[in-house]
């Protein structure tokens, strides 16, 4: 007598996609928490008594000016517009968003310093604190969007 066993064949479920409403409300309100820390950052460097002065990458020495109370604040939220552009077509077209976006953001994070220390006529005080302030935000960012499109928020 003959059996036939039928082999069970599954395929892992596929990750749901998180909500692009939910994407967008977490990278406000990692914009917001990585802003706050890295002007927290700054004022503590200008309280310490150090002028922060940046000047153009590759410029001239004389291109440099002040960074004004409120500069990486700035830059952090002109940043995150095409951040959260990333994770939005990551979380869309990956089958591991999370995994993905984490990646891609660590490989940005570890080159946006290049701008700082690149920077012509800005003074090493002033290069560590804008490289920290990069890194900073960048662990902010990368930890609650990548929470986020793991569905763990």
């Amino acid at each position: 007598m003959r059996t036939r066993s039928a082999t069970l064949t599954s395929t892992p479920p596929t990750p749901a996609k998180v909500p692009l409403r939910a994407l967008l409300r977490v990278s406000l309100v990692a914009t917001v928490a990585a802003a706050a820390a890295t002007e927290t950052l700054t004022a503590i460097v200008r309280i310490a008594g150090v002028d922060l002065a940046v000047g153009n990458p590759g410029g001239s020495p004389s291109s440099v000016v002040p960074v004004n109370a409120g500069a990486c604040a700035i830059a952090v939220a002109m940043c995150m517009v095409t951040g959260t552009a990333m994770a939005a077509i990551i979380n869309w077209r990956s089958s591991r968003p999370a995994r993905t976006y984490r990646i891609a953001a660590a490989v940005l994070a570890l080159l946006s310093p290049v701008a700082p220390l690149t920077a012509a006529g800005t003074d090493n005080a002033t290069k560590l604190t804008l490289i920290c302030a990069h890194l900073l935000a960048a662990a902010v960012v990368i930890t609650m969007v990548s929470r986020c499109l793991a569905g763990t928020r």
